[in-house]
């Protein structure tokens, strides 16, 4: 692997609750199905509770697994790394 356990663990835990962190960026990408796309793109959002804010969901594949541009999104092999210890 590429990347430590520790590092995509801690990837993982930047995926849900975070609205205002995926609409800053400029990209954003899914572990699921592996696909970047703008953070425009992003219609549908779950909201977690009050306090914590909403998780988007992915306009490509419906699937709550979104991480923002602060993680190596482009790098497929990071996508796939995430998928392959999540799914």
């Amino acid at each position: 692997m590429k990347y430590s356990k520790d590092f995509l663990e801690n990837a993982h835990k930047s995926s849900s609750s975070h609205r205002e962190e995926i609409l800053t960026g400029d990209l954003c990408g899914c572990f699921y199905c592996e696909k970047t796309f703008e953070p425009e793109e992003i219609d549908e959002w779950i909201e977690e509770n009050i306090a914590n804010g909403e998780t988007a969901v992915c306009p490509k594949c419906g699937i709550d697994s979104i991480l923002s541009s602060k993680f190596p999104i482009t790098d497929k092999q990071f996508l796939r790394e995430m998928n392959m210890l999540w799914f």
